[in-house]
């Protein structure tokens, strides 16, 4: 299991990695339905807000900034510690585009006061509180008064049954929160919380959706996905946090 701040930028510095981290993750229809809510969400932020200036941190292969062309109209820029990773991005993102590649590090963010937005997906989700915290005052450094950040975290009310039931399944630490907690959490670093959009509901029953169906027709499993995902009540397996910087 990766925790430290080095293992983490390591296993995402491989080459292997970097080529077939899509694929491997966001493809199946369990990853891609994630995948789709995600690029919705960061579209209904843009489409609000109207930001001139966006931060994408930890982009990795552009999954997320590559879909976002026709949303964002402002001046973008992509960061990642990993070499392997912004090559891939870069040959995503294509030439001509508006997003600028950028090699740094996201504790020690190489940028002043001048994003209206910053988003950072498998990231912040990856650090014990301490290291977290940092990252809260990098992000909020860069942004703007106002400025948005739009991030994941797991639920804890779903997420630690199946890492007790299956703890070989579960490669990286990811840290774990209570609704309140994540709340006080962000209010402590300067962040006012707008919207916490629960992703993945039903998890468990979405996982043998996938197995049982998906071989079979992935046009039926998804649909029975989108259902599980937006039947009311339920707890979501995390969630897609937007806040607000003082």
């Amino acid at each position: 299991m990766f925790r430290g701040v080095e293992e983490i930028r390591d296993a995402y510095r491989r080459d292997a990695v970097a080529r077939n981290y899509i694929g491997e993750r966001f493809t199946q229809p369990l990853g891609a339905l994630l995948h789709e809510r995600q690029v919705a969400a960061l579209k209904r932020v843009i489409a609000a807000h109207q930001p001139a200036s966006v931060l994408e941190i930890a982009p990795g292969p552009a999954r997320l900034t590559s879909e976002l062309a026709e949303a964002f109209s402002g001046l973008g820029a992509v960061m990642d510690a990993s070499a392997q990773m912004l090559q891939e991005a870069k040959r995503r993102l294509g030439s001509g585009t508006r997003w600028r590649p950028v090699q740094g590090d996201a504790f020690n963010l190489p940028f002043g006061a001048q994003f209206d937005l910053v988003y950072s997906f498998r990231l912040v989700r990856h650090f014990e509180e301490r290291d977290r915290s940092a990252l809260y005052r990098q992000i909020a450094r860069v942004l703007r008064p106002g400025g948005m950040f739009v991030f994941d975290a797991v639920n804890e009310l779903v997420s630690k049954p199946l890492r007790r039931r299956s703890p070989g399944e579960y490669q990286h630490f990811d840290a774990m929160f209570r609704l309140d907690a994540l709340k006080s959490e962000l209010e402590a670093h300067g962040f006012t919380p707008l919207a916490f959009e629960g992703v993945q509901h039903r998890f468990p029953t979405m996982q043998r959706i996938q197995v049982l169906v998906g071989p079979r027709s992935r046009g039926l499993t998804r649909w029975l996905m989108e259902a599980c995902d937006r039947m009311p009540a339920g707890e979501p397996l995390e969630w897609i946090v937007t806040c607000r910087r003082a």
